[in-house]
C-alpha cells in the first residue's frame, strides 16, 4: 500500500522509479535533507510529476515508508526463532536475524529508522500516516516475535503475562536503538561485528528472566 493521490492517473513505471530513488535518498540523506530535484533526476521524471503523483515530499515519504515496511514484512521469516526454548535464545536469534536483514536491505531499514526520528516533527497532514505505519509494524513484529515463545514458558503464578510482554518490548526497542547507532557509525559492518549488541541483548533478557535480587 502506498500513499499516493488516488484521483490522478499514474504511469506505474514512473511511480516505481520515483519510489526506488526516494527510498535510497531518504535512507542515505534523511527526510530533512533529501531533495526532490535529485529524486526527479534519478527517476527520469519531472519534479512536477512527483508533486502531481504524491502531493508533496511528506506524502512521498509516507509512501516510501509503507513500501519499506511491506518489503521487510514480505521477506521476514519469523519461524527463525519460534522454536526457541527460552527468552534469551529467542532474543539472540531474533537480534542476529534482524541485523542480517538490515545488512541485506539497508535502504528499507534506513527509511524505517529515519521515520522514527521525524515522526513527531512531521507535517501535520502526514503525522497520523507515519504513526499508523509504525503502529502496525510494531504490533505485527512483536506478536510474531514474542508471543509464540512466551506462550510456552512456565511463568511463576504471581508473574503477570502482559507485564513480561511489555518488558520484552522495551528490550527490543533498546536493541533496535543500539543497532541504529552502531550502523550509522559502521555502515558497512558485517554480522560478526555486532557481537557486543548481541551480548547486551542476552544480558537484558537474562535480567528479565532471573530478576535482580538474590533468592
Amino acid at each position: 500500500m502506498v500513499d499516493e493521490t488516488p484521483t490522478v492517473p499514474k504511469d506505474p513505471a514512473k511511480v516505481q522509479r520515483i519510489l526506488a530513488s526516494a527510498m535510497h535518498n531518504f535512507a542515505v540523506h534523511g527526510y530533512r535533507t533529501t531533495k526532490t530535484d535529485v529524486i526527479a533526476q534519478e527517476a527520469d521524471v519531472s519534479k512536477g510529476i512527483i508533486f502531481r503523483y504524491f502531493g508533496n515530499k511528506a506524502h512521498l515519504f509516507v509512501a516510501v515508508l509503507q513500501q519499506a515496511f511491506d518489503k521487510i514484512e514480505g521477506v521476514a521469516d519469523y519461524s527463525v526463532w519460534h522454536n526457541s526454548t527460552d527468552l534469551v535464545e529467542m532474543i539472540v536469534r531474533a537480534t542476529k536475524y534482524k541485523i542480517e536483514l538490515q545488512l541485506q536491505y539497508p535502504d528499507e531499514f534506513g527509511v524505517l529508522m529515519d521515520g522514527y526520528v521525524i515522526a513527531e516533527k512531521a507535517p501535520k497532514e502526514v503525522k497520523a500516516g507515519i504513526k499508523a505505519v509504525y503502529a502496525r509494524a510494531t504490533n505485527v513484529s512483536l506478536q510474531e516475535l514474542i508471543t509464540p515463545v512466551l506462550d510456552r514458558l512456565e511463568l511463576r503464578p504471581e508473574v503477570d503475562y502482559d507485564l513480561v510482554y511489555t518488558m520484552m518490548t522495551m528490550v527490543m526497542n533498546q536493541i533496535q536503538e543500539e543497532t541504529k547507532v552502531f550502523m550509522k557509525t559502521h555502515p558497512h559492518a558485517e554480522l560478526t561485528e555486532f557481537t557486543e549488541i548481541i551480548e547486551h541483548a542476552k544480558r537484558y533478557v537474562g535480567v528479565v528472566e532471573k530478576g535482580i535480587l538474590r533468592v
